[in-house]
């Protein structure tokens, strides 16, 4: 009998409730084994660290700490060999391009079919790119109807500085949470209302 080598998955998701039934949809599968969580960016660089493990399936929003495109950076950053599925609630572009620009291998919706949380990791572990189809349609319409055009124009880190923004982050907190200082976010954050041309 041949045995199947066994794929370590860490679920980095700030509910605690989400990482349980994506455990048990992934543990479902005799070759994929989660080896470690964590609730927001920071405790995955420490987790990642630890278990070094084949796949990491991060979300892109957390309330708390860096969120998805900066953790992605980062742990790409400690090991370029990261692999990173992205699995989120935003379906919509520019996350989507955002996310493969900075080295996620795969993106996913929350609301895909549970069978393909599986399928994602295997074809991330085989070094192939994953979308899953839902993502893929909408960020091809996107594409076609020339919408999201706008963001393109932000840099990577200010792309994560405007996220921050929209989410009624103060500079200091911002600064806190990208570990920059509050004068460099005063300086992305004037890059981003001239680039997207707001008040």
């Amino acid at each position: 009998m041949v045995q199947t080598r066994t794929i370590g998955v860490m679920l980095v998701d700030d509910h605690a409730i989400v990482r349980t039934g994506f455990r048990r949809l992934l543990e479902d599968s005799p070759d994929i084994r989660v080896v470690g969580e964590a609730a927001d960016g920071e405790e995955a660089l420490k987790v990642y660290a630890e278990v070094r493990p084949d796949v990491v399936v991060l979300d892109v929003s957390m309330p708390e700490g860096m969120g998805g495109l900066e953790a992605t950076a980062r742990l790409l950053a400690v090991d370029s060999a990261a692999r990173i599925l992205i699995l989120s609630a935003y379906e919509e572009e520019p996350y989507p391009s955002r996310l493969i620009q900075a080295g996620a291998r795969g993106y996913l919706s929350k609301r895909c079919a549970p069978a393909e949380l599986g399928d994602a990791v295997r074809a991330v572990v085989r070094g192939e790119k994953y979308l899953s189809s839902e993502v893929a349609r909408k960020s091809a319409i996107s594409r076609m109807m020339g919408k999201g055009g706008i963001f393109d124009a932000l840099s990577g880190r200010e792309f994560e500085v405007f996220r921050l923004l929209a989410e009624c982050k103060s500079v200091e907190q911002i600064a806190d949470i990208l570990c920059l200082s509050p004068k460099t976010v005063g300086t992305h954050r004037t890059s981003i209302m001239k680039k997207l041309e707001i008040s």
